[in-house]
C-alpha cells in the first residue's frame, strides 16, 4: 500500500472519529437541553410559589444549579477538544500543503533544467 493510500485511510479514519464525536456531543447536548428547559420551568414554578420552599426544595435547587453548571462546563470543554483537535489537523495539512507545493516547484525546477542541459 502507498504512503498517500494510507494517509488517505488515516484521514477517512480521523474525519469519521471526528464526525462521530460531534454526533455522539450534539446528541448528548440536545438532551441537556430539554433537561434545562424542564429544570427552568420547574424553577419557575418554584418561583411562582415562594411559601413552597422548603429546606428540602432549596437544597435541591442548590443542587440542580451545580449540577447544571458542572454540566455546562463539560460541554464546553467537549467542544473545545473537538475544536482544537480539529484546528491543531488544519495546521498540520496547511504545513504540509506548503511542503508538497515547495517539492513540487523545485521538481519542475529540476525537470527544466535536466531539459535545459539536454538541449546543450
Amino acid at each position: 500500500m502507498s504512503e498517500s493510500t494510507s494517509t488517505l485511510q488515516n484521514e477517512a479514519a480521523r474525519r469519521k472519529a471526528q464526525l462521530s464525536a460531534l454526533v455522539d456531543l450534539t446528541d448528548d447536548f440536545s438532551k441537556f437541553h430539554q433537561e434545562c428547559a424542564f429544570l427552568c420551568d420547574a424553577f419557575a414554578a418554584v418561583a411562582q410559589e415562594p411559601e413552597c420552599i422548603s429546606e428540602e426544595t432549596s437544597e435541591g435547587i442548590r443542587h440542580m444549579s451545580y449540577w447544571l453548571k458542572y454540566q455546562a462546563k463539560e460541554y464546553y470543554q467537549r467542544i473545545d477538544d473537538l475544536y482544537q483537535e480539529a484546528y491543531s489537523h488544519n495546521k498540520q495539512a496547511e504545513v504540509l500543503e506548503k511542503v508538497q507545493e515547495k517539492a513540487q516547484e523545485e521538481e519542475a525546477q529540476e525537470n527544466n533544467e535536466n531539459r535545459e542541459d539536454e538541449q546543450h
